[in-house]
């Protein structure tokens, strides 16, 4: 009787994990604005550069996931093994980072809003929800990521479709 494979030590990275990122990061972005306010100091504005390279990450992650889905779930092919753990790190990262992000954006966002008749605290609500769409969408494209560097299964259940030239039932 064959010994079954061991079991992979690598796993997806679970909705809870995601849960406590957006949490720790709401709370950090709540609790940053509250001590400046306590402390009556000026509240910052987001700056666009945060912005525009939060999307830029997101746009890589977006590439860099598509490319590994083509090559690992659409064509089979096998990456090296530290390239696969190198993009299944960023994948990682990048959902993390991006919903504590969106976290923190939220509660920065929230902790504005009552204010909203003020033309800076309504540009800090919009800015700051601009920025919970841009870190959700880096959240979102790490997740793709993650999932592309699954190891597709063999064998009868594969699911490619059968118009790919590699699994074409007149190829001869």
């Amino acid at each position: 009787m064959a010994q079954p494979g061991p079991e992979p030590t690598l796993r997806p990275t679970g909705w809870q994990t995601i849960g406590v990122a957006f949490v720790v990061g709401a709370g950090l972005g709540w609790l940053l604005f509250s001590v400046l306010d306590l402390l009556d100091l000026p509240l910052p504005q987001l700056p666009l550069a945060v912005v525009a390279t939060t999307a830029v990450l997101a746009a890589f992650t977006t590439i860099q996931a598509w490319a590994t889905h083509r090559t690992v779930q659409v064509r089979r092919e096998p990456l090296e093994p530290q390239h696969a753990l190198r993009l299944v790190i960023l994948g990682k990262a990048s959902l993390l980072v991006g919903a504590a992000l969106a976290g923190g954006y939220a509660a920065i966002a929230g902790y504005s809003v009552s204010r909203w008749d003020a033309v800076l605290p309504r540009e800090r609500v919009i800015s700051s929800v601009v920025a919970v769409i841009v870190s959700a969408g880096l959240a979102v494209a790490g997740a793709f990521l993650e999932r592309a560097c699954r190891i597709p299964p063999s064998g009868d259940d594969d699911a490619t479709p059968s118009g790919n030239p590699d699994h074409s039932e007149d190829a001869g």
